[in-house]
This record gives C-alpha cells, sequence and structure tokens, in this order.
C-alpha cells in the first residue's frame, strides 16, 4: 500500500506526464533519473510517490509545479521492485497486511467524512495490488449503482472473508462503519503479526531440512556409488547397513522415474484424502498432537478464536452467525467442528461452554472463560482476554521453539548424515578380510 503517485497526482491537477516529451531521444547518461518523494498537498494531507528528473531540484520543482510542497527528494534505487508480478498459472493473493492498511485508512476518511465513492476510489488509486486495486474500483462501480458496501464487499470471498463482510455489515446497521474498520484493522494487524512470528519460527528447521535433502541426494547419486564400485572389486559381504545404503542408492540412481511417479503419487494420494472431510478431520487431529508444533497450531487457533469471536460480538453480530464465522477462521477442521456442535447446540437453547468441554482440545481455561461470560453477561470481554491471553502464549511459544529447534536440527543432521557416513566406512574396519 502506498500514497497517492505523481501520475495521479497529476489526472487530478489537469497536467501532463512529468517525463519530457523528447525523453527517447535522450543520451542514456542524461537521461531522467526516478526520485522518491514525499510531499504535502493543498488540503495539508501527505503524498509519497516517484517522479522522474534529471537532478533532486528538477524533480522538486517538477513536484511543485503538481501543487504539491515536498517534504524530502531522494533517488529511488528500486523503483520496479516493488511492482507486482504477474505468473502465469498462479493466482493473485490479497495479503493480510494490505487488507490492515485499507481497513485503517477507510475508516480515517469516513470518519472524517470523505463519501464513500470519493474514499474508495482513493484506496483504489493507493492501492500497489493489482487485485486489490480492480476489486475496490469494481466495489465503488456497485455502491454507485445503488448497492449496499456489504452487498458490493460479498461478491469478492477471493479478497475478503465473511469475517470482513459480516464486520461492514453490522458496522453499516450499527451506524459506526468507521468504529468497525478500525476493529477490522487493529485485528488483520494482530493476526498478520502472529502469522508472520510463526513462519519466522518455522523457517529456519524448513531452511536446513532443505538443505539435509540436498545433502542425502548428492550422497546418494555420487558417494555411495563410488564406494559401491570399490566395494565390488575388494568382494565379501558388507555390513548390513552398508548393504542398505547401497541398494537404496541403487534404487534411487538405476530407477529414478519409478522413485518420481512413487513421490508423485504418494502427494496427490495424500492431498486427495486431505480434501476429504474424514481425511482433513484426521490430519488436522495428527496436527494438534505433533510435538512442538502441535501446542504451537493449538495456541494459535485459540487467539484467533478469542478475536474473531470478541470482534464480533461487540460489533453485535448474532451469536449463531459470529460462531459460524469463527469456525472458517481457526485453520482446523477439528476445532471447527467442535465449534459447530456449539453452534447447534446455542440453537437449541443451551450454552457454549459446556459443548466446548466435549472436545478435550479446547484448554481448560478457555472454556472457564467462556463460562464466566456467559454467567456474567461478558462474553465479549472474556473472548478479549482469552485472544490476548494466548497472543502471549504464542509469543512465548515461538521463543521456545526457536530456542530449542537449532539443538534438535543439529541432531537430526548428525543422525541422518553421520549415520550415512557410518554405513559407508563400516567395510573399511574390515578391509583385511574382503580382500582375503
Amino acid at each position: 500500500m502506498r500514497a497517492l503517485s505523481v501520475r495521479s497526482s497529476t489526472r487530478r491537477q489537469g497536467q501532463g506526464p512529468t517525463r519530457p516529451r523528447d525523453a527517447a531521444r535522450t543520451p542514456a547518461s542524461r537521461r531522467p533519473r526516478t526520485y522518491r518523494y514525499k510531499a504535502i498537498s493543498a488540503d495539508g494531507s501527505v503524498l509519497a510517490g516517484d517522479v522522474e528528473g534529471d537532478s533532486e531540484s528538477d524533480a522538486a520543482a517538477r513536484i511543485r509545479r503538481l501543487g504539491l510542497r515536498p517534504m524530502s527528494v531522494r533517488k529511488s534505487h528500486s523503483a520496479n521492485l516493488g511492482k507486482e508480478m504477474s505468473i502465469p498459472g498462479f493466482r493473485a493473493k490479497v495479503k493480510g497486511g494490505d487488507l490492515a492498511v485499507v481497513a485503517r485508512q477507510f475508516a480515517t476518511m469516513v470518519n472524517a467524512g470523505v463519501p464513500l465513492l470519493r474514499a474508495l476510489a482513493v484506496l483504489r488509486d493507493q492501492s500497489d495490488n493489482a487485485l486489490l486495486s480492480a476489486t475496490l474500483e469494481r466495489m465503488r462501480a456497485d455502491v454507485e449503482g445503488g448497492d449496499s458496501l456489504s452487498d458490493a464487499i460479498s461478491r469478492h470471498p477471493r479478497v475478503f472473508d465473511r469475517l470482513f463482510v459480516s464486520m461492514i455489515r453490522s458496522g453499516e446497521a450499527a451506524g459506526a462503519l468507521d468504529v468497525v474498520l478500525m476493529q477490522m484493522a487493529t485485528t488483520l494487524e494482530r493476526s498478520v503479526a502472529m502469522r508472520q512470528k510463526i513462519r519466522s519460527a518455522l523457517a529456519y528447521p524448513i531452511a536446513v531440512l532443505f538443505m539435509v535433502t540436498g545433502v542425502i541426494i548428492a550422497m546418494l547419486a555420487f558417494v555411495v556409488p563410488a564406494f559401491a564400485g570399490i566395494y565390488d572389486d575388494l568382494g565379501g559381504t558388507l555390513p548390513l547397513p552398508t548393504r542398505v545404503l547401497v541398494a537404496v542408492s541403487d534404487l534411487f540412481t538405476q530407477r529414478l522415474p519409478l522413485v518420481i511417479v512413487l513421490i508423485v503419487v504418494t502427494v496427490v494420494g495424500v492431498r486427495s484424502w486431505k480434501r476429504t472431510e474424514s481425511g482433513q478431520l484426521r490430519w488436522d487431529s495428527i496436527k494438534l498432537r505433533l510435538p512442538l508444533v502441535g501446542d504451537l497450531l493449538l495456541k494459535s487457533s485459540m487467539a484467533r478464536f478469542g478475536r474473531t469471536m470478541s470482534v464480533l460480538t461487540k460489533s453485535g453480530v448474532p451469536v449463531l452467525e459470529t460462531l459460524r464465522i469463527t469456525s472458517e477462521t481457526l485453520g482446523n477442521a477439528v476445532l471447527s467442528r467442535s465449534l459447530l456442535d456449539a453452534r447447534d447446540a446455542v440453537r437449541r437453547g443451551e450454552e457454549i461452554a459446556p459443548n466446548l468441554a466435549k472436545n478435550s482440545l479446547f484448554p481448560a481455561m478457555v472454556v472457564q472463560l467462556v463460562t464466566v461470560g456467559e454467567e456474567a453477561g461478558a462474553l465479549d470481554e472474556m473472548f478479549d482476554t482469552i485472544g490476548r491471553t494466548y497472543e502471549q502464549e504464542v509469543e512465548t511459544a515461538v521463543a521456545g521453539f526457536a530456542a530449542l529447534i537449532e539443538p534438535l536440527m543439529m541432531a537430526f543432521i548428525g543422525v541422518v548424515v553421520g549415520g550415512m557416513v557410518v554405513a559407508l566406512y563400516l567395510p573399511m574396519f574390515r578391509v583385511i578380510d574382503l580382500v582375503q
């Protein structure tokens, strides 16, 4: 997300493009450079963007001609790095951070009394993401055609999930759209921050796993066959670990197409199994029971549970709709199923907490806080407490995971690679017997 660029500013001012008409004939050494600037507009807002010029003073003069007062002008060394690339076969995505910025800026403009159509147009022009920009333009057209903002947003589930749509709809009904947007921005920012922490914790073990895989492939493809040839010339019977390693190497080098087919079939089969309801439930149940990672995933889901329930409850969304939407944000089919079961129970007149307690995966503290909230009529506060508590728990778990994973990965490398080396050199201790 960026502020308005010079190009969009020139359209508002009615001036032509900032690039000289004879730029194509300018020698390469004298072509205008790109400068990054910050400037103050006539209404006092701060804008940022790019402008071309022969020097900083020339770029500043161009900015002034646009009716802006430059605050800073610096040479841009990465003008093209931020541009979105479109790769065939890959679907464009809108990141949570981009949505958080849109929600916060949208709330600011609505609170300042900016008309809805104008606010959507400004957000469209400021977006660097092509999908988000196109979506905002379609939303603006729908609103201009008479649709409500929530109806316009609901037509784009690829960008805005049901949580976002429900929040906007509740804000429209209560006449507090700016407040709801601010809450949504805060929720998205907290979610993005937590996701980044988890990814940072998992980045190291994943990188080490790729490195170890590369070492194993190299040894199986080149090192083991060389030793196998030497041992064949010597004759004799090789130790069992060495025979197993040589057999695996032969399978990998001589029947590589078969190995690739087996891997592809396995991956496709697992993915197909995970798409089934029973497979997804089983897979998510396994993930929650994994050492270290399972605890981190559970705490992350509980943080999302508390945060989402709190935001929707405070916004006045009906409890049945709140439970349904929250079940879609947990990221785990087992926990989502429990929440949907609790929703069915609430529809029958029962309370939430006893039904959450039926699933042993929901921590006792969560059940107790929900119970207190239902008895005291303060569910929104209890859900907020759950969200904040487990966000802190996630931070603590991530720090502990990062401290523990390094020695574990070193031990893993030692066992796998070291075991292969030992298996290769075992026959050396019996070289005399092999020669005889």
